[in-house]
């Protein structure tokens, strides 16, 4: 049995599946990862959408940006210029593919293995229990009777820079924020949400993973993607960046997750 990890696949069907051929995917033996973004931007989110939900308990999912807009759009919502999701909100069965997506965490920690998967990011000062514990509440919503205003506040609303109150109504906001749209933040744990490309101009902003006494560090090592900027993050003690940018022309990247929080990256495919 193997566990595998994809980067963002934002509907590049044909790349996932020579990724998966590379290495011979067994899903009857065999687990892969999908560190979220599985549709929009590129040419196939149905097919990758009906593709994972059918390797059942052999595909694990943690929701992205984009997976949450595709939630927002089955309620109607506002299209954006670039998005390629008419195909999934046509089809028959959408409603299945909707109910299947929304039941994905948006935090995935496999204890045996040392290893948790998000989208985009964590929190400072986060220790994994309580990154686990965050990222419940947020699930709750996404999969209960409410999970439709839920789905449209996260696209209508500005988002905290820093952690609500507990009794504040934006605190899941904020927790489903850093999960899936993290890049740069303060180690006071002040979040920049504006900058997408570069580098951010305020002194104290550094990527997520970079600041010094990193609550989460010593329980798990986090792979992730959202950060097709930095590309492939293979050199940093305590996370694997996965999104190498295929959807904008570059590479899928497909890494084998081992025990202890080791790893190698096995396959890349344009």
């Amino acid at each position: 049995m193997a566990t595998y990890a994809v980067g963002d696949i934002q509907g590049c069907y044909k790349q996932l599946r020579k990724l998966l051929e590379k290495v011979d995917f067994d899903p009857a033996k065999d687990v892969l990862w999908c560190v979220g973004d599985l549709v929009n931007r590129g040419p196939d989110s149905l097919e990758t959408l009906r593709f994972l939900k059918g390797l059942g308990e052999s595909a694990v999912c943690v929701l992205g940006n984009h997976d949450l807009h595709l939630l927002e759009l089955s309620l109607g919502g506002i299209y954006y210029r670039r998005d390629t999701l008419d195909q999934v909100i046509d089809a028959p069965d959408c409603g299945e593919l909707i109910d299947w997506l929304r039941q994905q965490p948006l935090l995935h920690h496999d204890e045996r293995l040392g290893w948790c998967m998000v989208h985009a990011g964590l929190h400072p000062d986060w220790s994994l229990k309580k990154a686990k514990k965050r990222a419940a509440a947020a699930e709750a919503e996404l999969q209960g009777p409410g999970w439709r205003e839920f789905c449209q506040l996260l696209h209508h609303v500005k988002f905290p820079i820093k952690e609500p109150a507990k009794e504040d109504p934006t605190r899941m906001l904020f927790t489903a924020a850093v999960l899936t749209r993290t890049r740069y933040c303060s180690r006071d744990g002040l979040f920049n949400w504006d900058v997408r490309t570069g580098e951010s101009s305020n002194k104290k902003d550094k990527p997520w993973y970079a600041h010094n006494d990193l609550a989460w560090a010593g329980d798990c090592r986090v792979v992730y993607g959202h950060w097709a900027a930095k590309g492939l993050v293979d050199n940093q003690p305590h996370v694997l960046g996965l999104d190498s940018g295929c959807v904008w022309g570059e590479k899928m990247t497909l890494a084998k997750l081992k025990k202890g929080g080791q790893m190698k990256i096995v396959a890349q495919v344009g």
